[in-house]
């Protein structure tokens, strides 16, 4: 995939657009994502949902690759940072409700669908990582950066293996049951940072 592909799925300044149509293509695109799923949407079947014509849509998202990340993008905003003061809560606080909102959004189960696809196609992950999962992720490395300068995390351990086993076992409880409520999240990722924290008598 080339960098003009991939940079297709951020919206750009040029021909003046209708902000009205491009909510109501993004709207239509993840009510088709919902009820049919990524293998089944077509730009025909947004355009048909948002009455819009395809040329229109051609236009604006080149593939539906490029439609859906867009999708995503929009309707899966980054979560704003917790500041308490206290590292280690800042970092439970987002990871709880990075899980939450992922489980209770009916757009959750279309991420993960999206990912997947991603596992099979190159140029899908590509466009991913660059505009939807490296912005959320900078985030994420940030507060277990300021963590592990702070000395309360095992120096031992990279920033995305902290991640994995931090933000992982919530999401893992919800794929695997179909339900992830704020309590079993709460224990999950408070088990994860406990057994993450710097051992006692270690040097910071």
């Amino acid at each position: 995939m080339t960098n003009q592909d991939a940079d297709a799925a951020v919206p750009r300044r040029g021909r003046p657009r209708s902000a009205d149509l491009d909510r109501a293509v993004i709207a239509a695109a993840v009510e088709v994502l919902i009820e049919q799923g990524y293998a089944a949407l077509t730009i025909e079947a947004v355009a048909g949902r948002a009455g819009v014509g395809r040329p229109a849509l051609y236009r604006r998202w080149p593939t539906k690759d490029h439609l859906v990340v867009s999708a995503l993008i929009e309707t899966v905003p980054p979560l704003r940072v917790p500041d308490t003061g206290e590292v280690l809560r800042d970092l439970g606080e987002f990871a709880v409700e990075f899980a939450l909102r992922l489980a209770g959004s009916p757009v959750g189960p279309v991420a993960i669908a999206v990912l997947v696809e991603a596992g099979r196609r190159p140029d899908l992950a590509e466009m991913l990582r660059l505009h939807y999962l490296r912005p959320r992720d900078t985030v994420i490395t940030d507060l277990i950066e300021r963590a592990l300068a702070d000395g309360r995390l095992n120096k031992n351990l990279d920033v995305g293996t902290i991640r994995d086993l931090v933000f992982g076992p919530p999401v893992y409880h919800w794929l695997l049951t179909g339900t992830l409520t704020d309590g079993v999240a709460k224990t999950l990722v408070e088990a994860a940072i406990a057994a993450l924290q710097t051992p006692a008598g270690a040097d910071g």
